[in-house]
């Protein structure tokens, strides 16, 4: 984060946990979240917890009381098991209390929820002022309308500067503009729970190719890998020469249940250019797997896909 210029990222984010630790102390509500529904899931980012919730947790978002609550039933519960909403969730006799009120972004469309719930039914109803809890989401689906606006326009300068580093041998981003894209990226996991992965490929046998027939034509394999990359890559998708033999992609915008299939394009890709790779994936979660907690894990799992593939 440029610290001369707070980010949209930045204040959203203060503002998102300000209003969860408030209604955590004036209500007898415990848990209460800032909560982003994207890839069929629905993820906690900005999180008081006490009993349920915690940052990073996802959930389908068809299982959830908040899909309902959007779907037009009730915004305030004080007994979920009486409710004719939710009396027939399989969670309506553990999550007794439940509050939800809908956020949207910039463009106007669902971004998440900010939802409360507890274990034990309200018998005061008046301890909750509905309201204010009202007023709270829209002050806060303004801010984060404004927040994606700031930050739209920063990025675009920055992912200029990112993609403006680039590789002498293969013209892909190098490791520097890597590590730019990477920052922004954190940045909009830890605000707004955006959806992120990365994959880690690795051209097998580069070594043997250079040893027999020059580094030459090692050049010529890492470039032809890199222009078969480049032309399966989309929008969602940025890639980076990470170092030597090693590629690296970072997606945005794909849904988990998503990743296999899509990082297997890149597989395929290289293999119909009759590139030998080994590739391997992970994907982050706010709160909990970082940008480079997930290059590391997909790191991890592209060597031990080696012996598989090798085996296979």
């Amino acid at each position: 984060m440029d610290d001369r210029d707070p980010t949209g990222a930045l204040l959203f984010s203060a503002s998102a946990q300000r209003i969860v630790d408030y209604l955590n102390a004036h209500t007898p509500i415990p848990d209460w979240s800032v909560s982003r529904v994207a890839g069929g899931e629905q993820v906690h980012v900005h999180v008081h917890p006490e009993t349920f919730l915690s940052v990073g947790q996802r959930e389908p978002w068809p299982e959830t009381f908040c899909v309902r609550m959007l779907d037009g039933a009730s915004r305030f519960v004080p007994d979920s098991s009486a409710n004719p909403d939710y009396a027939d969730h399989p969670l309506a006799q553990q999550v007794r209390a439940y509050a939800g009120m809908p956020l949207t972004d910039d463009l106007g469309q669902t971004f998440g929820t900010l939802c409360g719930v507890g274990p034990d039914p309200l018998t005061d109803v008046s301890e909750i002022d509905v309201e204010l809890i009202e007023l709270m989401a829209d002050l806060l689906s303004s801010q984060l309308a404004m927040a994606r606006t700031l930050d739209r326009q920063r990025r675009a300068a920055e992912i200029a500067e990112a993609l403006a580093h680039t590789d002498a041998l293969t013209g892909l981003t190098n490791r520097r503009g890597w590590d730019l894209l990477v920052q922004d990226a954190q940045q909009r996991i830890d605000a707004y729970g955006d959806l992120a992965a990365v994959a880690v490929i690795d051209l097998d046998g580069l070594k043997t190719v250079n040893d027999s027939a020059g580094h030459d034509a090692g050049d010529e394999l890492i470039c032809a890998a890199a222009a078969a990359l480049s032309r399966t890559a989309g929008e969602a998708d940025r890639l980076a020469r990470y170092g030597g033999d090693e590629f690296v992609v970072l997606s945005n915008s794909v849904a988990v249940a998503d990743l296999d299939a899509h990082f297997e394009r890149f597989r395929s890709c290289l293999a119909e250019a009759g590139i030998a790779a080994s590739i391997g994936h992970a994907s982050t979660t706010p709160g909990l797997v970082t940008v480079m907690d997930a290059f590391a894990l997909a790191d991890a799992n592209m060597y031990a896909s080696k012996p598989a593939r090798r085996t296979a």
